[in-house]
């Protein structure tokens, strides 16, 4: 019985598939990255990149030190951010770098500004809860304080 899936011609992908390309994947932001300066540094980009505003339910924002973190909230908590379309691997692995460990590259469902939900990626926190705290995160106040003001 065993036998029969021995036997026959190994799968082929078709001539036009590439199995190295990328697929481009919508990623969600909550914290610095909203900020197009910090984002263009990550990923090297010499044009601003544009940011759509989004927001994810089902998660709740809390602070580890100044910068924020999201966890898994069974309920129909939002938080509001920042949507990118991340166009290559080489972008992806340089916001995971930037994420450090401390943040897990994780699948969600994200509600873009005109309505629409589609599947994206946000960083959820990796680490212990008990080393967050409750607060909450605002861009300006950190862009000031990045300036020193």
């Amino acid at each position: 019985m065993a036998r029969k899936f021995l036997i026959g011609t190994p799968f082929e992908f078709p001539p036009w598939y590439d199995p190295k390309a990328y697929e481009k994947k919508l990623f969600f932001f909550y914290g610095t990255l909203m900020d197009p300066k910090v984002l263009a540094e990550v990923l090297h980009l010499r044009d601003r990149p544009k940011l759509v505003p989004a927001e994810i339910t089902g998660y709740k924002l809390m602070l580890w030190g100044q910068y924020p973190a999201i966890l898994v909230n069974p309920g129909r908590d939002k938080v509001y951010g920042m949507a990118y379309e991340v166009q290559s691997h080489e972008e992806e692995r340089r916001l995971e770098a930037y994420e450090t460990d401390r943040y897990r590259n994780s699948g969600c469902l994200l509600e873009l500004q005109d309505g629409r939900a589609v599947r994206g990626r946000a960083f959820r926190w990796a680490g212990d809860a008990d080393e967050l705290k409750e607060g909450s995160f605002n861009l300006k106040d950190w862009q000031m304080n990045k300036l020193g003001v």
